[in-house]
């Protein structure tokens, strides 16, 4: 039995009728709504609008009183007529229902989409869209509702005979993965346009060498600023793996590099993260590898993309940032694609492409080879040393093809495979000596990298007033620019101290863990100017995949108050990061 048929008694033509009734009244109300504008000449004398109207306002008027008559269909009784065209109709649906459902789910998507991306302050690249806005707005705002409504209404009827349809479960992930994609992106725009991070991706890098990689060159041609860049032979050049670059490069063909927006881009990588993540946490909780509900799968999500570091990177666009962004993208789609159990050949392409972009990805490899075995075994009952072999051979090929890459784009620019650019890099003097003295990693630099990755406090101003010249005036609470305690900016994490099971899965995941922060604990400095620990993006995938072992079926509150904690401290440290 349904919820609404179980607790109210209702039959499936009242449960119709309650939903119908629903469209239609809103309908009624949203096109008063869209004739009321146009009554006045002025306001159609300015947008030229009375053909318009008239097109759109039948059109309109039209699907209302369809909507108006299949409410009526419902709660009259028309005698045999009636019974045999709902016959009819019930036919018709029952041999196209999936089709049905995706053409009502693509509405529902491409009207949320248009609805949230207008919310004001609109993005600067849809702009164009508030002209639509201003003439649809109206009426796409009730097919969203009344899409919704109908949704809700076919799902209520079918609950019994749609229990364990496949098809629609996947339409199911599809809508929720489309949904969560655009609020990260929404939801990051509107941030950054709140923090006043608009127009400022200065650093960008990938966007110029992008353009120059369509030049056939490496380098950057007077480029804007060098901070970060490396002169070599009188030529500057982006230090970083050139995984980005390359991924623009369709984009600077089509539109031109001049006019790529890394920031925007980076919030549209964010918000799939986010996306795999979610994908991650559901595979999971499907091999009943984690015990989690629906609101642990929500609160984790919202850890992941609002309270941690992975925030105010995701919407800087500047590249050193954008390259993190985009290793967690290749990281989160390795360890979804072993969770799949996929070909160990597409596992190592995306372990791959994130060691392009940041080299010590891997580092997470035990973490997808641990996922694999433990698949294999619980598959087979037992792991044979023959498929331990072929998937290593299968995934080192792969990696080592990345590794090559990376080393022959060392030498086309620097003539040294091993010379990535940071030595003679024109960047922080103090980080600089430090790489020219100690090298890239030495063991020189544990101490200091442990203090900020788990010690470091923030600084209390007591009694500072909320700062009016932003670049000069103390913050009451003012984060230390070399970084921070992972625990202060996130503090759900603290509930990763818990007993663990011996799983392969749980065991390659914390040795991924604890491989990143020994290298991470050697590297030559600590993150640079920062909010938090941003080198914690490298490993938080697995972070959070332990963390939902940590946190249980259960939601506790001390957890959830952690958690909105997070995110208040991690909007604050944006807000301060990009003003401070």
């Amino acid at each position: 039995m349904t919820f609404l048929s179980n607790n109210f008694h209702l039959q499936n033509k009242q449960i119709a009728a309650l939903f119908l009734g629903a469209s239609a009244t809103a309908g009624v109300i949203y096109f008063a709504l869209f004739l009321a504008p146009f009554s006045g000449l002025d306001y159609q004398a300015v947008m030229e609008l009375s053909t318009y109207t008239v097109l759109l306002g039948t059109f309109f008027g039209g699907l209302l009183l369809v909507n108006l008559g299949a409410l009526l269909f419902t709660i009259l009784n028309l005698g045999y007529r009636q019974k045999v065209l709902q016959k009819n109709i019930a036919s018709f649906f029952a041999r196209h229902s999936i089709a049905i459902v995706l053409a009502l789910y693509a509405v529902l998507i491409l009207a949320g989409a248009f609805l949230l991306l207008v919310l004001p302050p609109i993005i600067r690249p849809l702009k164009f869209l508030e002209w639509y806005n201003v003439r649809l707005g109206d009426f796409l705002s009730w097919i969203f509702f009344a899409d919704l409504l109908i949704i809700a209404m076919i799902r209520v009827i079918t609950a019994e005979t749609w229990c364990n349809n496949s098809a629609l479960a996947q339409l199911d992930l599809i809508l929720a993965c489309a949904f969560l994609f655009l609020v990260t992106f929404v939801s990051y725009a509107h941030i950054a346009a709140l923090i006043g991070w608009i127009n400022k991706s200065n650093y960008s890098f990938w966007d110029l060498l992008s353009g120059q990689f369509l030049q056939g060159k490496l380098y950057l041609e007077n480029p804007p600023y060098t901070h970060d860049l490396t002169l070599y032979k009188g030529k500057w050049y982006v230090p970083m793996p050139p995984i980005p670059a390359l991924l623009m490069v369709p984009i600077a063909y089509w539109i031109g590099a001049e006019n790529i927006s890394t920031s925007y881009l980076s919030m549209i990588f964010s918000a799939i993260n986010g996306v795999l993540v979610y994908l991650i946490l559901k595979q999971l909780a499907q091999r009943k590898w984690i015990e989690l509900s629906k609101n642990g799968i929500f609160w984790l999500i919202v850890i992941f993309l609002f309270g941690t570091p992975h925030l105010w990177v995701g919407i800087s666009g500047r590249g050193w940032f954008v390259s993190q962004i985009l290793t967690v993208l290749f990281l989160a789609l390795a360890i979804y694609a072993s969770l799949r159990f996929w070909s160990s050949w597409i596992i190592a392409t995306c372990l791959g492409l994130a060691i392009m972009t940041r080299p010590n990805s891997l580092m997470t490899w035990p973490l997808v080879f641990a996922i694999s075995m433990q698949i294999i075994k619980e598959n087979q009952g037992s792991i044979e040393l023959k498929q331990v072999f072929q998937w290593i051979i299968k995934t080192t090929f792969p990696i080592t093809l990345a590794v090559i890459g990376l080393l022959t784009y060392n030498y086309l620019r620097f003539e040294n495979f091993l010379d990535f650019g940071y030595v003679n890099i024109n960047g922080d003097p103090d980080i600089v000596t430090n790489v020219k003295t100690y090298g890239i990693f030495s063991p020189h630099f544990i101490l200091p990298n442990l203090e900020v990755m788990f010690f470091k406090m923030p600084r209390i101003n007591w009694g500072a007033p909320w700062p009016v010249n932003l670049k000069g005036d103390l913050w009451p609470i003012d984060p230390r620019t070399t970084g921070m305690s992972m625990f202060i900016t996130t503090p759900p994490l603290l509930y990763l101290f818990r007993r663990y099971q011996k799983k392969w899965w749980i065991i390659g995941a914390w040795l991924a863990i604890l491989l990143n922060l020994v290298m991470l604990s050697c590297y030559s400095n600590t993150g640079a100017a920062q909010f938090g620990y941003r080198y914690i993006l490298d490993f938080l995938v697995p972070l959070i995949m332990l963390l939902a072992v940590g946190v249980g079926k259960k939601n506790p509150w001390p957890f959830i108050i952690l958690a909105l904690a997070s995110i208040v401290i991690n909007i604050y440290g944006a807000y301060w990061f990009m003003n401070g």
